[in-house]
């Protein structure tokens, strides 16, 4: 019996990290207006990424990175599988070619649309991607991705947020140069130990406020007054 074929699925995240796309399909009649991750078939000879990289330059005209791949897989009948990868687009803008519409969704809309079947199974890891901690993130910056994914590991084992990208930085053409950032809701003393142990950097916002410099002294009033105590009396 011949093993199942594989599709392909974007989850095409935006610039923030905070939304996903989503595209509703025209065709075939069963599946006309239901929405999905979009994607397709792995071709011979095709490895899965390459797959994801030609499928969303022919269906949204652009050109996406694939970032990790998501765990698990899903059954479309019985002759094929899916899986579904991270990615982020790096040049051109989605529009849809073989869809009628795309929306960005965040975590708090992924069920306001109505989802194929076989994309159902990844809403649950999208809204862990696409979650944003309550408290202010910190981002530290590692030059391997081992470092960044055991480090994220790490922080998730101790109960913090942790989200994985590729950092790319404005004029560097080569990509094996780009480092890559854990976002976090992690003291900074915490996600600092970790950078050091890889030779990475914490990244701070600039506006960010300098615990190094003193607090203006308060100014205190030059005749305070006496409260009298009641229990005192006149005493």
């Amino acid at each position: 019996m011949n093993s199942p074929k594989t599709v392909v699925a974007a989850a095409i995240l935006s610039a923030d990290g905070k939304q996903v796309l989503a595209a509703r399909r025209t065709s075939p009649p069963e599946a006309a207006g239901r929405w999905e991750l979009p994607g397709g078939k792995v071709e011979e000879g095709e490895t899965p990424e390459a797959a994801l990289v030609r499928e969303i330059g022919e269906e949204l005209g652009c050109l996406i990175e694939v970032l990790d791949w998501m765990q698990g897989e899903a059954s479309i009948g019985e002759s094929h599988r899916l899986v579904a990868a991270t990615a982020r687009v790096v040049a051109g803008e989605p529009r849809p070619r073989e869809h009628d519409q795309i929306l960005w969704l965040t975590a708090e809309d992924l069920d306001s649309i109505d989802w194929l079947e076989p994309d159902r199974p990844f809403l649950d890891a999208l809204r862990h991607v696409l979650g944003v901690p309550e408290g202010p993130t910190l981002r530290g910056i590692f030059f391997e991705e081992e470092h960044a994914r055991s480090a994220a590991s790490r922080l998730e084992r101790e109960g913090w947020t942790a989200r994985v990208s590729r950092e790319r930085y404005q004029g560097e053409d080569d990509d094996e140069d780009h480092p890559w950032s854990v976002e976090t809701d992690a003291p900074e003393m915490v996600l600092e130990l970790l950078v050091d142990e890889h030779d990475g950097w914490l990244d701070i916002p600039e506006d960010a406020p300098d615990d190094s410099i003193a607090p203006e002294p308060v100014e205190l009033p030059d005749n305070p007054k006496r409260i009298k105590r009641p229990d005192l009396g006149n005493s």
